[in-house]
């Protein structure tokens, strides 16, 4: 796994090649890279534009089984079949899916805290 840092506004590392995969708006993505503030589709091709409010309605790995969640959602930056999303509320279990995928590298168990030793 390759873990990549910006030195901008991003609260949460990314995860990237740990195949991740969204379902929102009667669809299923692969995600690019992802974190537990959100994700990014680089082969997107539908019509969502920055600031949009959506519902991601499905967590899964893409050869395993979808969690299905209903998570507020915005839209904060598109592109060229590019569109970032960040999740405005993740409910109990998106967190702990979430959590267990980036924990299943040792280089992220020490970056994903349990919110209940907060």
């Amino acid at each position: 796994m390759e873990l990549r840092f910006s030195e901008d506004r991003r609260k949460h590392p990314r995860a990237e090649r740990m195949c991740l995969s969204v379902r929102l708006q009667g669809e299923s993505f692969e995600v690019t890279n992802w974190s537990m503030g959100g994700f990014l589709l680089e082969n997107y091709q539908g019509h969502l534009s920055t600031g949009a409010l959506i519902r991601v309605v499905g967590l899964g790995c893409r050869d395993g089984k979808v969690l299905d969640v209903d998570l507020p959602a915005r839209v904060v930056r598109t592109g060229e079949n590019t569109v970032a999303v960040s999740y405005l509320g993740l409910d109990t279990n998106a967190y702990h899916f979430l959590a267990d995928a980036l924990n299943k590298c040792g280089e992220m168990r020490s970056l994903v805290k349990d919110p209940a030793s907060l």
